[in-house]
């Protein structure tokens, strides 16, 4: 196979999933060319992939024309195998679309998309919980290559400059504190950073994110930076390669750090961690904390410092 498309458009979390898979496929066949259809709001992060060869971009809110331009512009190329990865309606019609001598699909696709596969992945197993990249690595099976996922993602260096704070021999914890999902967000993040700048170890605390996010009053402290709302996504790898510690919510960030093998400290409530958890689940240098009953507002602090210190120190 000389030239494979990837149809993976959202969310950032199961971008970062795919993307895993698409090291594999380069890992196996060095010389093919992958080009990937993502919304435009994760495209510099699709850019940015070592992996990834060509960006096709599916605009959620452009309208009909939008989308007939999108199908018209990967009829431009023809393809040996063309995956989705996303097994919906709308990437279902660009699978059917394009041109492909092999179209490959999810075996557990909605809204009509396996009309368009000539071939599935295997059926998903009933019992057990299985984790979202085993079951985007059934792609890899279907392509006749080894189910071996990588251990990590490279990425080259975001076109936009990040200036980071120096560490000046500080030890680095980079926070996201918030979710698209509120359910899932943590309300403990504020006091947790207050603990760990006013602790005996010398480190330093980012807040990084999407949405800005402030604390109820200033940080009395020149080791505090607070970054969201200032971060492009495809500076995020350069961002989390220099953190000595990663705390986030189940959230896109929270699997990209998981996917750079960054010590890390996720927190799950509504979400199960079997599923959606950071990936591979046997890292030694990740903590998963999940409430069972759902209720992250009863996140005891002192647990996640606890696992925090586990992981950095």
């Amino acid at each position: 196979m000389k030239r494979l498309l990837i149809i993976k458009p959202s969310s950032m979390g199961d971008i970062i999933h795919g993307l895993l898979v698409a090291e594999s496929i380069k890992a196996q066949l060095p010389g093919v060319i992958i080009d990937w259809v993502v919304r435009l709001e994760f495209a510099p992060l699709i850019d940015s992939a070592s992996a990834i060869e060509n960006t096709l971009i599916f605009e959620r809110k452009g309208g009909l024309g939008s989308f007939i331009a999108l199908m018209r512009k990967i009829r431009q190329t023809r393809y040996d195998a063309v995956l989705d990865m996303q097994g919906l309606a709308r990437s279902g019609l660009l699978t059917f679309c394009a041109k492909g001598f092999r179209k490959i699909g999810r075996s557990d696709a909605r809204e009509g998309a396996g009309l368009a596969y000539r071939e599935t992945t295997s059926a998903l197993p009933n019992g057990s919980p299985i984790h979202a990249v085993k079951i985007l690595s059934g792609f890899l099976e279907v392509l006749g290559l080894e189910p071996t996922l990588t251990s990590s993602i490279s990425f080259d260096a975001s076109t936009k400059a990040l200036t980071l704070p120096p560490c000046d021999g500080l030890r680095r914890v980079v926070i996201f504190p918030e979710s698209r999902r509120t359910e899932k967000n943590w309300s403990g993040y504020e006091a947790l950073t207050r603990r760990l700048l006013d602790s005996e170890h010398d480190l330093q605390v980012i807040w990084c994110g999407h949405v800005p996010f402030e604390a109820s009053h200033a940080m009395d402290s020149n080791d505090f930076y607070n970054l969201t709302g200032e971060t492009q996504v495809d500076q995020l790898p350069e961002l989390l390669n220099s953190a000595d510690c990663v705390l986030s919510n189940d959230s896109g960030p929270m699997h990209l750090a998981a996917a750079l093998a960054r010590p890390l400290v996720a927190l799950f409530g509504p979400t199960d961690p079997a599923r959606f958890g950071p990936f591979p689940r046997d890292s030694q240098r990740q903590r998963v904390i999940r409430r069972t009953d759902g209720n992250m507002v009863a996140l005891n602090v002192q647990e996640v410092e606890q696992a925090l210190f586990e992981v950095l120190l």
